[in-house]
């Protein structure tokens, strides 16, 4: 498979179109095969301890946006 970058925007106007997802094939992958995936994708890597510890968690809504 190649090497692909999807970027798909959306808003409450514009929802993502996810009919290009064959979701009976994502949903018969493992934990395993999901994280293994994750890991070989340059696009998709896990955050390291350091990354995560730094990692601000922001809610967006009507307060903030």
């Amino acid at each position: 498979m190649a090497n692909k970058i999807i970027q798909k925007e959306h808003s409450i106007e514009k929802p993502i179109d996810n009919s290009d997802i064959d979701f009976e094939k994502v949903d018969a992958l493992t934990d395993e095969e999901i994280e293994e995936r994750a890991k070989n994708d340059p696009d998709s890597l896990p955050f390291s301890e350091e990354q995560l510890k730094k990692i601000k968690i922001r809610r967006r809504n009507s307060e903030n946006e």
